[in-house]
């Protein structure tokens, strides 16, 4: 490994440290599947396949950080504006709250994100924007052993992009803890 990685570990082992003896685990890997849409965009719905993954870090008790890397793809026959067979790509970074109920555990995300949105414009070729945007999303995690749990997450994403600037997804999967 090089020397960079290295030191890039021990910082987090070592920032992750006295979250450790408060909570069962210090990180989170997850893979989620599901579906979102345009929430301020009729035509597209919210009904288009998307996936997301994602780590965070226990840096308190019940308080998480974390990146998601997620992709919404469009159905080719959806517009965005002027944007045919679109898809967001967006890249988060947020923190959490985590709330203990008796047979689940639930949060509340706040973050911020680079988000890409790529399409066919009429008679041109492919197009895309990037931009800067926010998440808000509420999360339910039901353990199925100490290590892994099915993971449910609701989000809404703004964007400032030309054709559309509100997204809605919703995913389920499997969250490993270690």
């Amino acid at each position: 490994m090089p020397p960079r990685t290295l030191v890039v570990l021990a910082l987090l082992a070592a920032i992750a440290a006295p979250s450790a003896a408060q909570e069962a685990y210090t990180f989170t890997l997850s893979a989620l599947g599901g579906l979102g849409g345009s929430l301020d965009e009729d035509d597209a719905g919210l009904d288009n396949g998307g996936f997301q993954v994602g780590f965070s870090m226990v840096t308190e008790p019940r308080t998480h950080v974390g990146a998601r890397l997620g992709r919404l793809d469009f159905s080719s026959s959806d517009a965005l504006g002027t944007l045919t067979d679109p898809s967001l790509t967006y890249l988060t970074l947020a923190g959490e709250y985590r709330f203990r109920e008796p047979y689940y555990e639930s949060g509340i995300y706040l973050g911020l994100g680079g988000y890409r949105l790529e399409g066919d414009r009429a008679g041109a070729a492919a197009a895309d924007q990037t931009a800067l945007g926010g998440v808000l999303g509420v999360t339910g995690e039901f353990q199925l052993t100490r290590r892994l749990a099915v993971l449910v997450e609701f989000a809404g994403h703004w964007a400032d992009f030309d054709e559309t600037q509100l997204f809605g997804t919703g995913h389920a999967g499997l969250a490993f803890h270690f």
